[in-house]
């Protein structure tokens, strides 16, 4: 995956795994961690455009370009794809009208290909 890289840092699983889902499947690259030292490895490792955090961890605010705190059913958390798309320039997937998504093929089909 190419493009921007946004690090979720919360204490908070639950926090940290919804944020986590939600701007993956905006199509950019994320990364979570739940604690400092884990914090301190990524950040070493790699450049983040943005950071989320839920406050229990010391970030710098000159972290990366956009430091957010997220706090659950906060105003942040409300309306978390729209801000992450606006700041990180995420294009929206327009889904034309004649494009067909297929269903998947039943279970058993991948494995014996003979469809019954």
């Amino acid at each position: 995956m190419t493009g921007p890289k946004v690090l979720v840092a919360c204490v908070d699983s639950e926090l940290r795994m919804s944020c986590f889902n939600r701007v993956s499947s905006l199509g950019v690259r994320v990364d979570a961690v739940g604690d400092q030292r884990g914090f301190a490895r990524r950040t070493e490792k790699d450049e983040y455009k943005m950071i989320l955090h839920d406050g229990a961890l010391e970030i710098a605010e000159d972290a990366a370009e956009h430091v957010l705190l997220v706090e659950p059913d906060g105003e942040l958390d409300q309306d978390l794809e729209e801000r992450v798309r606006t700041l990180l320039d995420v294009p929206v997937r327009e889904i034309d009208e004649d494009e067909e998504i297929e269903d998947p093929p039943p279970p058993w089909m991948k494995h014996n290909q003979r469809g019954w």
